[in-house]
C-alpha cells in the first residue's frame, strides 16, 4: 500500500472557515502524515519528515500558490527520488488542478484516497508533467518551481486582477481569463494605452538562441497541457517540453491575435508573423527589469536582471 502524507493550506480560498471537520478526521485518520504547515521552512522539514517515513504520494490541499512551494521544496526534501502528487484543489484559480486532475476537495475527498490507496488502485490514473524550473545565473539559492511562467503585460494584468477583480469578491478561476482580457482593454482605451503598447525592456532566448531585440509585449511559458476555458495561446509546438509565447512592444494587430488564443485556435496569420513567435523549448533565457510572474505569485528578477526558465524535474500527478 502506498503512504500518503497530506499538506494542507488553511489560508486556500476554499478552505477558509469551517476546516474543523475536515482537520480532525485527517488528524485521525494519517496521525503524523497530517500537517499544515506555517511557513517555509516549516513545510520543508514537514517534507523531510514525509521523506524519512516513506512517503509515496504527497496530497496537497490547496491551490496554484501551495501547489508551487510544494514543487520547490520537493527535491530539497526528497532528493531525486520524487514522491507521486495528488491535488484537492482548494485554491483561487486551480490552474494546475485544471489540467493534471483533482482528487475532489473535503473529508470525503480524503476518504476515496486511502480507500484507493488501500485497494491498490491510486496507480491507475497518473499524468506526467515536467515542472517548470526557475532559476537566477548569478545566484546558487534554491530554484522556483512551478507550472506557469509570464512576463511583461501578464504580470501588469495579474497585478490589476488582484487589486481590482479580488478585491470584488470574483472567484480566482474567472479572473485568470479576466486578467488576459484586462490587458487587451487597457491597451484599447485609457491613460495607460501607449505604455501598455510599447511593452518592457525585455532579452529572450530559446535554447541558445537570441530573439528579436526590442521590448516585448507579453512572454508566457507552461510545461501544462491545456489551460481553463479553452483558452491556449500557444502553437508551432514541438516535442520540447517548455510551451512558450513571445509578443513583441507594439505588436501588430494585436486584438485579432488575443481575441483567437483565448479562443484556443490561433489564427493562421499569426505563423510567421514577425512580432509573434511560439513553439516549445527546453531551456528560455531571459533578461528584464520588471517582476515576473510564477502561478500568480509575483517575483523580481534580481540585481542582474537575469533568470532561467527551463524544464525541470517530471512529477507524477495522481488521480484516485
Amino acid at each position: 500500500m502506498i503512504q500518503l502524507g497530506l499538506i494542507r493550506n488553511p489560508r486556500s480560498r476554499r478552505n477558509r472557515g469551517g476546516g474543523d471537520e475536515f482537520r480532525d478526521r485527517a488528524s485521525v485518520w494519517l496521525g503524523h502524515l497530517f500537517a499544515e504547515p506555517q511557513s517555509r521552512a516549516d513545510l520543508l522539514e514537514i517534507l523531510r519528515d514525509f521523506a524519512r517515513r516513506e512517503v509515496g504520494l504527497v496530497v496537497i490541499d490547496g491551490g496554484d500558490g501551495t501547489v508551487r512551494e510544494i514543487l520547490t521544496a520537493l527535491p530539497l526534501a526528497f532528493g531525486d527520488a520524487l514522491p507521486a502528487v495528488t491535488i484537492l484543489a482548494s485554491g483561487n484559480a486551480n490552474l494546475i488542478a485544471a489540467d493534471v486532475g483533482s482528487g475532489g476537495r473535503g473529508p470525503r475527498a480524503l476518504q476515496t484516497l486511502l480507500r484507493s490507496a488501500a485497494q491498490g488502485r491510486l496507480g491507475r490514473n497518473i499524468r506526467r508533467r515536467p515542472v517548470i524550473e526557475i532559476s537566477w545565473p548569478e545566484d546558487e539559492g534554491v530554484p522556483l518551481r512551478g507550472m506557469f511562467f509570464g512576463a511583461g503585460a501578464f504580470t501588469r494584468s495579474i497585478a490589476l486582477a488582484q487589486s481590482q477583480v479580488l478585491s470584488r469578491g470574483v472567484s480566482y478561476g474567472p479572473s485568470v481569463a479576466l486578467t488576459i482580457i484586462s490587458s487587451v482593454a487597457k491597451v484599447l482605451r485609457g491613460p495607460d494605452r501607449e505604455a501598455w503598447l510599447a511593452g518592457l525592456p525585455m532579452a529572450l532566448a530559446v535554447d541558445g538562441v537570441d530573439g528579436p531585440p526590442g521590448n516585448r509585449f507579453v512572454v508566457l511559458a507552461t510545461t501544462l497541457h491545456k489551460l481553463i476555458f479553452g483558452i491556449w495561446p500557444f502553437w508551432n509546438e514541438g516535442p520540447a517540453p517548455l510551451h512558450y509565447l513571445d509578443v513583441a512592444g507594439r505588436p501588430a494587430r494585436l486584438v485579432s491575435a488575443a481575441l483567437s488564443l483565448l479562443r484556443g485556435r490561433p489564427a493562421p496569420w499569426l505563423h510567421g508573423a514577425p512580432d509573434y513567435r511560439s513553439g516549445s523549448a527546453t531551456v528560455l533565457d531571459l533578461s528584464l527589469s520588471d517582476p515576473f510572474v510564477l502561478d500568480g505569485e509575483l517575483y523580481q528578477p534580481g540585481a542582474s536582471g537575469r533568470i532561467q526558465v527551463r524544464s525541470g524535474p517530471l512529477i507524477d500527478f495522481v488521480v484516485p
